[in-house]
């Protein structure tokens, strides 16, 4: 069974992957490719207007690629505009990921707390009938560290890299013949989504009445006091880090899809409508 120490470990080596993973791309030079792609699907439209041969399969391809490379030389252009707008939208929308961070990590604290208690409980106990309860409280409570860790490799990801996601979301908008244009539009949506949205949780949570930062004593004097804070501090991590997040995260998941769709253009069209006689 892994101790608090084993888990703050873990948790550790997670977050530096999240942050370090990507940093060593820089944004700025992901555009500087993205605007040579865009100019190259330009000129490759250009050239298929230009073929005199009557082939219509080639050809079609003309329009829609001088217009997927004005789109993306649009969007590399407007991209420190995106951000702005971005953090403008979290703004207004209350958006504050230093508060978002503190609640996730004392969250982490909190179930840490209770995993060190109850094992140290069933330590003391060893194996006997008495035990099985405490070893699938154990089991729950390694799955709700679990999944707060995760939660927090993916916000410090998102928080660390928003602008170099929606950079490699343009770059794979300007590749021609429109390879890339869904994961393109799919990566944008997310950065965008997910930065304004992911530190919302805490207040999704309080709108209906979840609290999972509450202060569990860790002070077990008898068997009475270990079940009220089993009671109480279980259905709650069960609400509170499994249902409720997972229900946030398909909303989010939703938007951004919808937010991917919109940048990438559906249906085969772009969100531009450009017409070539």
């Amino acid at each position: 069974m892994a101790s608090h120490r084993d888990y703050s470990v873990r948790v550790g080596v997670l977050r530096g992957w999240a942050v370090l993973g990507v940093s060593e791309l820089n944004a700025f030079e992901v555009l500087s490719i993205s605007q040579d792609l865009a100019a190259l699907t330009y000129f490759l439209g250009t050239l298929f207007m230009a073929l005199p041969i009557p082939l219509y399969g080639v050809k079609k391809w003309g329009p829609k690629m001088i217009s997927d490379g004005i789109y993306s030389t649009i969007l590399v252009n407007l991209y420190e505009t995106i951000l702005y707008l971005v953090s403008v939208i979290g703004n207004q929308l209350g958006t504050n990921w230093p508060s978002y961070m503190n609640w996730l990590y004392e969250l982490l604290a909190n179930e840490l707390s209770i995993f060190t208690v109850v094992r140290g409980i069933l330590t003391i106990i060893g194996f006997t009938p008495l035990s099985v309860p405490f070893s699938l409280v154990l089991t729950f409570l390694s799955g709700f560290i679990t999944i707060t860790g995760t939660l927090i490799v993916i916000s410090q990801l998102i928080y660390n890299n928003v602008g170099l996601l929606i950079a490699l979301g343009v770059l794979m908008l300007s590749l021609p013949f429109r390879i890339g244009r869904a994961v393109g539009g799919g990566l944008m949506g997310f950065a965008i989504v997910f930065y304004v949205g992911l530190p919302l949780l805490p207040a999704f949570l309080s709108t209906f009445g979840v609290n999972v930062i509450q202060d569990f004593s860790t002070n077990i004097n008898s068997l009475q006091a270990l079940n009220s804070l089993l009671s109480n501090a279980i259905p709650d991590y069960i609400e509170g880090t499994v249902i409720m997040p997972t229900a946030y995260l398909g909303i989010l998941t939703s938007l951004s899809l919808g937010v991917g769709s919109a940048i990438a253009g559906g249906y085969s069209r772009l969100p531009i409508q450009v017409d070539f006689v």
